[in-house]
């Protein structure tokens, strides 16, 4: 399960403490005005879910129950909305190249101050950001949740016999239950074409 882009923000939003970070020089020039103004100055809406949701695992001998198929972000889990502009992208870039040696490539302090972090508002994991203009927005999302799962396993067999000869065998499976605590780590990159336009969104994670 990839989680870089969701660990990298958080890192750089929050804390830089124990981590490896330098900064690069990048070819795109950070733009303050107009990038305030991409995430405050517009008439425009991203608004949806986030949830992770349950499906049959490929893993040989372990599927996932559909019990409960769909487990939304709990009401306050933070949504970071980072503008997807040409300086930006590159940063991103840059990040994913590091990302492999445990380094973190420092975002700048002002750049850092235009990324937005919104909450989850209630209990079935909606949220919504206002204020935004048309452009391309990338948004990150992480929370834990209850996984319900089977294992199967063989008892025995079942051997079939017609005058002392083998003719079949079947296997005799067993099936244990479990839970276990997952974490949904999930990014989707969202296109507002005009302004004034309210764009409906899932942030899903499937498993």
């Amino acid at each position: 399960m990839k989680k870089n882009y969701y660990i990298i923000a958080f890192f750089l939003l929050f804390s830089t403490a124990g981590a490896q970070s330098f900064t690069v020089e990048q070819k795109a020039q950070f733009n303050k005005s107009e990038t305030i103004q991409l995430m405050t100055g517009g008439k425009s809406t991203i608004k949806g879910q986030a949830f992770a949701k349950d499906n049959q695992s490929g893993i040989k001998g372990i599927a996932v129950l559909n019990i409960n198929k769909r487990q939304y972000a709990p009401k306050g889990t933070s949504i970071i909305v980072m503008p997807q502009t040409a300086y930006f992208k590159e940063w991103l870039e840059v990040s994913k190249k590091y990302e492999k040696e445990g380094k973190i490539v420092e975002l700048h302090k002002e750049a850092k101050a235009c990324i937005k972090v919104i909450q989850v508002k209630d209990d079935k994991g909606n949220f919504e950001i206002n204020n935004l203009m048309p452009g391309q927005y990338l948004l990150i999302t992480g929370f834990n949740y209850i996984q319900d799962k089977q294992q199967s396993y063989t008892l025995g067999y079942e051997n079939t016999y017609i005058n002392n000869t083998l003719q079949s065998s079947r296997e005799i499976q067993g099936h244990h239950y479990f839970k276990i605590l997952s974490e949904a780590n999930i990014r989707k990159s969202v296109t507002i074409k005009k302004e004034g336009d309210v764009v409906d969104v899932n942030l899903r994670m499937t498993l």
